[in-house]
């Protein structure tokens, strides 16, 4: 069983619906065994990916009226709970609304659900109208679908992905690059293989369960929560799709035991399988203790982490449209102004940190980020301001703060040498409060 911290880490790293190892849920109906023409399918996607089909799996359907009753049926109370209280850390990056939830978004996300994967109990459901996995009578999207399945289930059967996941790193930015490496991987041979069918699937993933989605359909999502979706499925059969080019399928395998450190190897690929790895002791910028008594009476520490260099990007693109990172399908496309204002951004990130802290309904984060040289640095900075242009700013000899359209204010120091601090608070007090005694570095 997971602490709540593990399930607000989990989710924030896989963007998406948690379930830690299904902990509390069962399948909603017995599944049988699998067919003849079930096994010889997943023997076909196994030859794909080079490994072996597992013997064990079990395959369902479910109507799409019913997906986010049996996909919610599989969380366990303690992550429903953690879910239903957190969320703040998304609210003040703005990726999603004040007084909106992790429950919220695992919710409306679920019911996008094509099909998705519990390595918990070794079963997949395709989302399909049908009452049981005929392959004759699937459409060509159920049956990609199946297949993308299939591929996890066969990385399951290889590299134990509970295990696996078990040796992450607990950041947002460590969890986001295994879920890259896993959905990247099936995502690249899913599509190998779909293209003796003509299929093009693609999905993401959600904590024990590798969810595919029809991404088409999710208009309505805010743009940094979709980007945060995608990213698996554009950038991470990129990522694979290089480290097989150049080093070969045992070097993709490795990867499931030593999965790469951050999002910045997956966005420069040249990383993957390297011993690069973030630098350490960002965090020893941001004191705990001198920012709580900062703040005042009533204030705790919520949580810390690292944010990554895709998340520092997201963050800085906001409510604009755009996707600047390497995306599988697109290779050679134009980038636009603002895409690459933000791809300059962040393509010095060296190391990040982040604290939350909390009081009451008040909520201050707290970030320092880490650059190649103070050019990077201030490359950051000034895409941070423009990112922010249509705020209400302030500046005075110390600070520049800017109350954004929800209500949330920013509070940005200039960059000392290579490294970037602000803060973000549910009001401009505890913004500049937050920052005071980091002034000056």
């Amino acid at each position: 069983m997971v602490t709540r911290r593990g399930a607000f880490l989990a989710l924030l790293g896989l963007l998406a619906v948690f379930v830690a190892a299904c902990g509390g849920g069962e399948p909603a109906s017995e599944a049988a065994p699998l067919s003849e023409e079930l096994r010889e399918m997943i023997e076909e996607v196994a030859a794909v990916r080079g490994l072996e089909a597992p013997t064990n799996l079990r395959v369902q359907t479910v109507a799409p009226e019913d997906v986010v009753e049996v996909y919610t049926g599989l969380i366990d109370e303690e992550s429903r709970e953690a879910l239903q209280e957190g969320g703040a850390l998304y609210q003040l990056l703005g990726y999603i609304e004040p007084g909106e939830t992790y429950w919220d978004v695992m919710v409306s996300t679920a019911g996008l659900a094509a099909g998705f994967y519990s390595y918990e109990h070794k079963t997949l459901w395709v989302v399909t109208e049908q009452d049981d996995v005929d392959l004759e009578a699937l459409s060509k999207t159920e049956l990609g679908t199946l297949a993308h399945e299939m591929a996890h289930a066969i990385q399951d059967h290889h590299f134990d992905l509970g295990e696996t996941e078990g040796r992450v790193g607990a950041t947002i930015d460590t969890r986001l690059a295994w879920t890259s490496l896993i959905e990247g991987d099936a995502t690249l041979h899913t599509a190998i293989w779909g293209e003796r069918r003509t299929l093009i699937p693609g999905g993401f993933s959600v904590g024990s369960l590798a969810l595919l989605a029809d991404l088409r359909q999710a208009a309505d999502m805010p743009p940094a929560i979709q980007r945060a979706f995608w990213f698996p499925y554009l950038t991470g059969p990129v990522a694979v799709q290089r480290i097989l080019e150049r080093r070969g399928a045992e070097a993709l395998n490795a990867l499931f035991e030593r999965s790469p450190p951050g999002t910045a190897a997956y966005i420069h690929t040249h990383l993957l399988g390297s011993d690069w790895s973030p630098e350490e002791g960002v965090d020893r910028l941001l004191p705990a203790e001198a920012i709580v008594a900062s703040l005042g009476f009533g204030w705790t520490e919520e949580e810390s982490g690292v944010l990554g260099e895709f998340h520092l990007m997201n963050y800085l693109l906001g409510d604009a449209a755009g996707y600047p990172w390497p995306a599988y399908g697109y290779e050679g496309r134009y980038y636009s102004e603002v895409e690459f204002r933000v791809e300059r951004a962040g393509e010095g990130w060296r190391g990040d940190s982040y604290r939350l802290f909390k009081n009451g309904e008040k909520r201050a984060l707290v970030i320092v980020v880490r650059f190649t040289d103070a050019e990077d640095a201030r490359e950051f900075e000034e895409a941070h301001r423009e990112a922010l242009a249509g705020g209400e700013m302030v500046e005075d000899s110390t600070y520049t703060l800017v109350t954004r359209d929800d209500g949330y204010v920013v509070a940005m120091l200039e960059p000392v040498g290579r490294d970037v601090i602000f803060a973000i608070g549910t009001n401009a007090e505890v913004a500049r409060a937050a920052v005071e005694p980091l002034v000056g570095g």
